[in-house]
């Protein structure tokens, strides 16, 4: 694939690298149609996880959780709601305190999303043997402990 995203040219004749690169690049735009196609945006992803893990987090938690910054937190959180998928409560014992649950319609939600992360699974996999992933897969392994290496061994997701 020629051009697919603005990284592509970086990779000096390195064929194995550019193909990773764009497996994830369109990894990641098959995932986002998916999640376009059940009407949710992209970035509701990044705070429904945790939300799914953790119930009623503070939105401080959630800043802290997902890396992001306090404002984009705070107008993602505001469209979700207007959408019905979280609601928002002040704690009782602190007003300064807001804790965010996820609602019946955002967990039939986040049951979607993982609708849609299988299916780009199954096709991103599709026609590859057991043997061959289990190839790439410490491959890979091998790869992004080089990466973490390079990084001070530290790993920021």
């Amino acid at each position: 694939m020629k051009n697919s995203n603005n990284n592509t040219y970086m990779f000096k004749g390195n064929e194995t690298l550019r193909c990773v690169n764009d497996a994830s690049f369109l990894f990641g735009r098959f995932v986002a149609n998916e999640l376009q196609d059940i009407g949710m945006r992209a970035s509701y992803r990044h705070v429904m996880k945790p939300l799914m893990e953790q119930d009623g987090l503070t939105q401080l938690e959630l800043v802290n959780i997902t890396k992001l910054k306090a404002p984009t937190i705070s107008i993602t959180l505001r469209n979700m709601e207007r959408e019905g998928i979280v609601r928002r409560e002040k704690n009782d014992n602190d007003r300064r305190e807001t804790h965010v649950f996820i609602t019946d319609k955002g967990r039939e939600m986040h049951a979607k999303v993982l609708e849609a992360f299988d299916k780009a699974e199954k096709t991103m996999l599709s026609g590859i043997s057991a043997k061959e992933l289990e190839s790439i897969g410490k491959i890979m392994e091998k790869m992004t402990e080089n990466l973490k290496n390079g990084l001070g061994g530290e790993f920021v997701d």
